[in-house]
C-alpha cells in the first residue's frame, strides 16, 4: 500500500514526523511579501503502536500538504555457518571432532574461532610471520569464496597449499556474503 510506495519496509521504525509550512507575511521592505518556512516536528521513536498512529494521524493537522517521515532501518547482519574439524589425535574419547559455529560477516577468522572456544594449538606447524602463532594455518574445504582474497604475501606463502589460509589474515563473509564454510584446524596433526 502507501507504506510500500513511500519506501517503508517491514521492520522499519518511524523515528520522527515533520510538517513544513510556508508562512507569507508582509514584512519585507523590498517586495512587500516575504516567504518563511517553518517546521513542526514530533518524535515518535520507541513509541507503541497507538502513539505512532497518533503522531501520524493527529499531529500534522488537516492543513498539511505533505508529511515527512524519518525512518530507521534495522539491517540484519549476514551470518556464515562454519564447520570446524579437529584432528582425531587432539580429541578425547567420545568427543566429536566436528564443531558447528555461526560467525558474522566481517569477523577476523582467527579471533572469531578463539572467541568461540576453538582450540588453535599446533606445535608441529611453523610460526606465522604475521601473528606469531603456530596454529594460524587452516585448511578450507568448502566456502573459500566466503573469505577475503589473499594478499600477495599470503599467496606466496601458500603457493604449495592453495586451500590453506592464514586465519589471522582471513575475514569471514567477504562482501557481506552468507553461506557455509568448512575448515580443518591444527593441520600438522591430521
Amino acid at each position: 500500500g502507501n507504506a510500500e510506495r513511500a519506501g517503508v519496509l517491514p521492520g522499519d521504525s518511524i523515528a520522527r514526523v515533520t510538517v513544513y509550512e510556508r508562512d507569507e507575511t508582509g514584512t519585507s521592505s523590498f517586495s512587500g511579501l516575504a516567504e518563511e518556512t517553518k517546521s513542526r516536528t514530533r518524535d515518535c521513536e520507541a513509541r507503541d503502536f497507538d502513539g505512532t498512529i497518533d503522531a501520524l494521524a493527529v499531529f500534522p493537522g488537516d492543513d498539511a500538504a505533505a508529511v515527512y517521515l524519518d525512518v530507521k532501518r534495522i539491517r540484519r547482519w549476514p551470518k556464515v555457518a562454519v564447520t570446524v574439524e579437529y584432528p582425531a589425535s587432539q580429541c578425547a574419547e567420545g568427543f566429536d571432532p566436528v564443531v558447528q559455529l555461526e560467525l558474522f560477516a566481517g569477523e577476523n577468522l582467527q579471533r572469531a574461532l578463539l572467541n568461540r572456544g576453538i582450540a588453535l594449538d599446533d606445535p608441529g606447524n611453523p610460526r606465522c610471520d604475521f601473528c606469531g602463532s603456530n596454529a594460524c594455518y587452516v585448511s578450507v574445504g568448502k566456502g573459500k569464496s566466503l573469505l577475503n582474497p589473499m594478499g600477495k604475501t599470503e599467496e606466496k606463502l601458500m603457493e604449495r597449499n592453495p586451500n590453506v589460509r592464514l586465519s589471522c589474515k582471513a575475514t569471514v563473509g567477504y562482501n557481506m556474503q552468507e553461506g557455509d564454510l568448512r575448515l580443518k584446524v591444527n593441520l600438522s596433526q591430521h
